[in-house]
């Protein structure tokens, strides 16, 4: 068997990671710990109703270690608004609000 067939029938360690789940009246910030990764190996992608977190990384010699987290979106994200970034083994995703679902003032006018 040549390398690149090994590799593909090597063993796959799937690692769901820590993530935590904040809300304020602008975002949803969801925040996983995934260490050791180069931010050009961790994959985030928003198709709605859908967030994917994944990474691919080498583990041991003989088991690479694939991190993947799920979630369900609802309509109040602005998927074109989504933003992540990457730090110190955190990678925090920010998922804006629509416009028409943040909370806003309403002047009262007096009669």
């Amino acid at each position: 068997m040549d390398q690149q067939t090994q590799e593909k029938n090597r063993p796959l360690r799937k690692l769901s990671p820590n993530v935590d789940v904040f809300e304020n009246e602008h975002e949803l910030l969801v925040v996983a710990d995934v260490p050791g990764l180069d931010p050009n190996e961790i994959g985030v992608h928003v198709e709605l109703p859908e967030l994917r977190i994944e990474a691919k990384v080498q583990g041991s010699p003989d088991t690479p270690v694939s991190y993947v987290r799920t979630f369900r979106l609802d309509e109040r994200i602005d998927a074109e608004r989504v933003q992540a970034d990457y730090k110190d083994g955190v990678l925090r995703v920010h998922l804006t609000k629509s416009a028409a679902f943040r909370p806003r003032r309403v002047a009262v006018q007096a009669s």
